[in-house]
C-alpha cells in the first residue's frame, strides 16, 4: 500500500507541476513577445512562429520527462489538454481583462497556437523519446513553487507594463 500511495503523490505533484509549467510558459511567452508585437505586428508574429516554439518545446520536454510513469503516451494525453485549456483561459484573461482587447483574441496566430499545443507534445515525445527516457525526473514541491513563482512574476511584469503603457 505505501508504494501505491507514493505513486499517487508523485502523479498528483506532476499534474500540479504541469499546470504550473503551462501557466509559466504562457506568461513568459507573452512577456517576451509583448514589446516586439506592440512595436510591429509582423515582428511579433515572426518571433511567435520562430522563437516561441523553442521555448514551448523545452517546457513540453520538461513536462513529459517528469511524468512519474514510463508510459509517454499517457503523459501526452494528460499534458496536451492541460496546456490547451489553460492557454484558452489565460488568453481570455490576457486579451479580455488585462488588455481589454477581445477583438484581437481570435487572430489567426491564436488559432495556430492552439493547433501547435495540440500536436507539438506528441512530436516532442516522438523525437526525444530516448532523451526523455534517459533523463526521467521526479518533481518536488520546490520545483513546483519556483515554476509557479516564475509564472506569477511574468504575469505581474506584463500586467504592469501594459497598464503603465496604456496610462501614458
Amino acid at each position: 500500500m505505501p508504494g501505491r500511495y507514493n505513486k499517487k503523490i508523485a502523479e498528483t505533484n506532476w499534474i500540479i507541476y504541469v499546470l504550473a509549467l503551462a501557466f509559466a510558459v504562457y506568461w513568459f511567452s507573452n512577456l517576451f513577445l509583448w514589446h516586439p508585437w506592440s512595436y510591429d505586428t509582423r515582428l511579433g508574429m515572426t518571433l511567435m512562429l520562430t522563437v516561441s516554439p523553442i521555448v514551448w518545446s523545452y517546457v513540453f520536454y520538461l513536462a513529459i520527462r517528469s511524468y512519474p510513469r514510463a508510459d509517454l503516451t499517457r503523459a501526452i494525453t494528460i499534458v496536451t489538454p492541460i496546456f490547451i485549456v489553460l492557454a484558452t483561459a489565460m488568453d481570455f484573461i490576457f486579451f479580455g481583462v488585462i488588455r481589454q482587447a477581445m477583438e484581437e483574441l481570435y487572430h489567426p496566430t491564436t488559432l495556430y497556437g492552439y493547433g501547435f499545443l495540440l500536436v507539438w507534445p506528441s512530436i516532442i515525445a516522438l523525437v526525444f523519446r530516448k532523451a526523455i527516457t534517459r533523463s526521467k525526473s521526479i518533481t518536488g514541491i520546490k520545483t513546483i513553487v519556483l515554476t509557479l513563482g516564475f509564472g506569477l512574476l511574468c504575469l505581474l511584469l506584463l500586467t504592469l507594463i501594459i497598464v503603465f503603457d496604456a496610462s501614458s
